[in-house]
């Protein structure tokens, strides 16, 4: 008897050591081994690549439309700042020190808000784009969709990240036009040339 508990014990110790060594073979899981299954490529047929193919046509169209739209929100920008700084320099050329001042923060108020509106239409023609290209993206096979999704957010992105810059760019213009000073004395002799 002394000899059958002794045997089923080693028996069963050495199961579970053979499990316990099984088991940290395969990271602690007793099913990786069975849901180990390798990847299966398919094969595009010929009305996945149309369809891949329009949906690449409207997606270059629209980054078209978006670059077009952004260069005619900048172009407004430049020249309803153009359009500010024309006011100050005319305030400029009189000559009043608090005229001057006044107009100057003015200007950067007003450059500020431009630049931030700026922003936001940038930001708009974004999310317009992104719907416009979202519909187009559902229309595709369900096996191209999330990597086209992923394509638009990569250019999204870009375009932010483009807007970052611009935005802070603008705001160090903005500092270094507050600190420079336009309206400077001239101490030396009155009276002209001799």
């Amino acid at each position: 008897m002394k000899k059958l508990i002794l045997f089923c014990s080693l028996a069963f110790l050495s199961t579970s050591l053979f499990c316990q060594e099984e088991a940290e073979a395969s990271g602690g899981s007793l099913i990786a081994d069975i849901m180990n299954v390798a990847p299966v490529t398919v094969a595009a047929d010929e009305s996945t690549k149309e369809a891949n193919d329009e949906y690449q046509k409207t997606l270059d169209s629209e980054v078209a439309k978006v670059d077009e739209l952004l260069a005619k929100h900048g172009s407004k920008f430049k020249e309803d700042v153009g359009d500010v700084i024309e006011k100050f320099n005319k305030v400029l050329a009189k000559g009043i020190e608090k005229d001057v001042n006044a107009e100057k923060r003015k200007v950067a108020t007003s450059v500020h808000s431009l630049s931030m509106g700026l922003l936001k239409s940038k930001k708009g023609v974004l999310m317009d784009f992104n719907n416009r290209v979202t519909q187009a993206i559902r229309k595709l096979p369900s096996m191209l969709v999330s990597e086209k999704e992923k394509e638009v957010k990569e250019i999204i992105d870009g375009y932010k990240e483009q807007f970052d810059v611009e935005l802070k760019a603008n705001q160090q213009v903005i500092d270094s036009f507050k600190s420079t000073e336009h309206l400077q004395k001239n101490m030396g002799e009155e009276g002209g040339d001799s």
